[in-house]
């Protein structure tokens, strides 16, 4: 209560927060060896001929794996699906916490993406160099509502194309510029639906009230009968009620020598997530800019992103997601999107044509974009 309430002030008195380019303040260039990386890394070469968002679907469902200790608290294992514009190309990764869980992702990727490679990465780097005189840009996406109203996904109205290609195509940037996403997920238990204990906010608590009417009027308040929409919003949040489901992190970072560069790619990709997966009952995803009004603790903020995305630290964002909503967000797309210079694999297991063989021409060269374009520090 008391962050809200010091967040209001910060606002009212600098501003919301904004997509500002900044150097993070490095002394040395920001480079992570596969070796030195948490757990495993997974490169992953799509197949183009695939199911796409209903393959996601699958292989997010195998991997839902619930562990507990004695008391019942979670403690399961927090895995990523990244997005990386990097060397020119569109690239696509999953990092798993073990041993054990690479090879089932290899295995359940293997058996959902029919001829896409996926292999561990052992050499160049896990994540994306940063320079010491390049600048960053960068942002978390929240839910704007409780995580018991969905997003919209492909079996809920409303969901007609892949959002893959409007975000892919806004990573899209200079040769000398990188942009990552990645979408931290960490199974939650069958009770999610259940709310706390004591505070009367389960699926079924929520639903109960829409179904109640809202109250209008101050000083002679009376109630008005629920809508329609109340009434379909009460539906679609109950059938929420024993889904598996995640808890979730989206993270947004964005380096170029160029801090317009940056701050453009930053604030595009942000406002593809906004407008791709609003659903119905007006459930969708927001952004905050990792952003200070102080230079120095914003390059301190921005540090901290970093660091945490090449951890792949899961924090609790409150972001719960049911599995078909995160395949939204975290899937190997297929060819229904168009984005060019992504990193396709363009033969099938057997062909005599190696799956490295350079399938690029010019035409995949995109134009050089000249647009111009919060997390709070700690402590």
């Amino acid at each position: 209560m008391m962050s809200k309430l010091v967040s209001k002030v910060n606002r009212a008195v600098f501003g919301s927060p904004q997509y500002v380019a900044t150097k993070p303040g490095l002394d040395e260039p920001y480079v992570q060896q596969p070796e030195s990386a948490p757990a495993v890394l997974l490169r992953i070469r799509p197949y183009k001929e695939n199911q796409g968002v209903v393959d996601g679907a699958g292989l997010l469902q195998s991997v839902h794996d619930v562990t507990t200790n004695f008391r019942g608290k979670n403690t399961s294992d927090h895995h990523s699906f990244e997005v990386w514009y990097d060397e020119g190309k569109i690239k696509f990764y999953m990092h798993a916490a073990t041993e054990g869980a690479a090879d089932k992702f290899r295995r359940r990727v293997g058996n959902s993406y029919a001829n896409s490679e996926v292999f561990p990465v052992e050499d160049g780097y896990a994540f994306p160099v940063i320079e010491p005189d390049e600048y960053v840009a960068g942002a978390w996406m929240e839910m704007e509502k409780m995580p018991y109203y969905p997003i919209r996904h492909h079996n809920a109205e409303g969901w007609e194309t892949d959002p893959y290609g409007e975000i892919t195509s806004e990573m899209l940037s200079t040769d000398e510029s990188r942009v990552i996403t990645q979408v931290v997920f960490r199974p939650a238990k069958q009770s999610w639906t259940d709310g706390d204990r004591f505070k009367h906010n389960s699926v079924d608590d929520l639903a109960h009230g829409l179904r109640q009417g809202t109250s209008v009027g101050w000083m002679d308040p009376t109630t008005r009968p629920a809508s329609a929409k109340d009434k379909q919003a009460a539906k679609t949040i109950e059938e929420q009620r024993g889904e598996q489901a995640f808890h979730v992190n989206i993270r947004i970072l964005a380096i170029s020598p160029s801090p317009d560069e940056a701050e453009a790619r930053a604030r595009g990709v942000s406002g593809m997530y906004r407008k791709y997966y609003n659903a119905v009952t007006e459930q969708g995803l927001d952004d905050k800019p990792v952003w200070h009004h102080r230079k120095t603790l914003r390059a301190r903020s921005l540090r901290n992103h970093v660091q945490r995305m090449a951890d792949r630290e899961w924090l609790d964002r409150r972001m719960i997601m049911t599995v078909d909503e995160l395949a939204g967000v975290a899937h190997i797309p297929n060819d229904e999107i168009e984005t060019p210079r992504i990193d396709w694999r363009y033969t099938q297991r057997g062909d005599r044509i190696p799956a490295d063989a350079a399938r690029y021409d010019d035409t995949d060269v995109p134009e050089q974009r000249e647009s111009i374009s919060e997390e709070p520090v700690e402590g």
